[in-house]
């Protein structure tokens, strides 16, 4: 499998896996086969994000997001924040736990319990890169943790093809990532 170096904690080549990589299987089967397989295998996990369910979504749009979708693995003491190849996404824990901070000297941070196949970062995703970089989320990886990672990339490409998603449910979120960002900003320069 693609792994880091644990011992000095860089990227060899990555730690992403994608499903044909998971499932080697996928890589026999047809494209719109290997689609709908995609779609099986996420599909519970892409519920979970509401602007990426099926409330929005087509089965082919979720499908397409589901084939960018990757799995990471982190060990003890880890941080993340972004994908060096993939930038920021949405984390679904699989297995494990962390805690997390914002990029910003703080006594603070929060513990995430009971977070296993909820996604975290969901509104804040939305929000542009420029915007976010000084406020962004840390995790910090308190054992071996296995999380499904969607790109962003994935997210704004699909969220640009479907205006209903975009309208209905993923701009106020945004909006409301928006604010409580801006109002961060206030508390850290006072």
């Amino acid at each position: 499998t693609n792994q880091r170096d644990v011992a000095t904690k860089n990227w060899s080549e990555s730690n992403a896996s994608t499903l044909a990589e998971s499932y080697p299987t996928l890589s026999i089967l047809s494209p719109e086969l290997r689609r709908f397989c995609a779609l099986h295998l996420t599909y519970s996990l892409l519920e979970t994000i509401p602007y990426l369910s099926s409330n929005y979504l087509s089965p082919e749009e979720q499908a397409e997001i589901a084939m960018q979708c990757v799995t990471l693995e982190f060990s003890t003491a880890e941080k993340f924040s972004a994908h060096p190849d993939l930038g920021r996404g949405i984390l679904i824990f699989r297995r494990g736990f962390a805690t997390v901070s914002r990029n910003v000297p703080s006594k603070f941070f929060r513990w995430h319990k009971d977070i296993k196949d909820k996604p975290i970062d969901v509104d804040e995703v939305l929000v542009e890169d420029d915007y976010l970089e000084e406020r962004q989320l840390v995790f910090h990886f308190v054992g071996f943790t296995k999380v499904f990672f969607v790109p962003r990339s994935a997210i704004m490409g699909i969220l640009e093809k479907n205006e209903r998603a975009w309208k209905d449910c993923a701009r106020w979120r945004y909006f409301k990532a928006g604010l409580v960002l801006y109002s961060m900003k206030d508390s850290l320069t006072a």
